[in-house]
């Protein structure tokens, strides 16, 4: 260039953030936005049934808990039975088109498998329920079926000799 001639280059950098302060969204901040979306979306489907079986393991491992003490296994399994099925309940329609609280977790004394065992003093829980998951705004669902499966310690603790 001449003597007194200036150009007016402006750098990329410059020319990017201009475009972006306009309104336009890079693909980038597209993407990120999409995944957040999807993820929100997952979360909302999924996370309540994972919560919904993490406390359905917890109710079978404090029955666990109380075998060590409780010689009564029909009792601990019609409690054990009756505080699953009260967890959580949804409500549908029954034969007569009234509506019904029914339990999501719809178990049965005859479901559960319990094995007590001596040697070593162990006990065994073990049962499968099915779930249907509704996806919202895709008017469709998902069957799954959840299974728990413990084998729990039995033996009281050995806490040393008292004093």
């Amino acid at each position: 260039m001449g003597p007194g001639r200036t150009t007016t280059r402006v750098p990329a950098v410059r020319r990017r953030t201009e475009r972006l302060e306009r309104g336009a969204a890079s693909w980038v901040t597209v993407l990120l936005v999409l995944g957040l979306a999807a993820a929100a979306y997952a979360a909302v489907v999924f996370v309540p049934p994972g919560v919904l079986h993490y406390e359905v393991k917890q109710v079978v491992r404090d029955y666990g808990n109380q075998a060590i003490k409780n010689p009564s296994d029909e009792q601990l399994i019609l409690g054990m039975v009756q505080k699953i099925r009260s967890l959580d309940s949804f409500q549908a329609v029954d034969e007569t088109g009234g509506t019904v609280r029914m339990p999501v977790v719809d178990l049965h004394k005859e479901d559960v498998v319990w094995e007590r065992t001596t040697e070593p003093p162990a006990l065994h829980v073990a049962f499968e329920y099915p779930r249907t998951l509704d996806l919202p705004w895709l008017d469709r669902s998902i069957d799954r079926v959840y299974r728990v499966d413990l084998t729990m310690d039995l033996k009281r603790a050995d806490w040393g000799p008292s004093r």
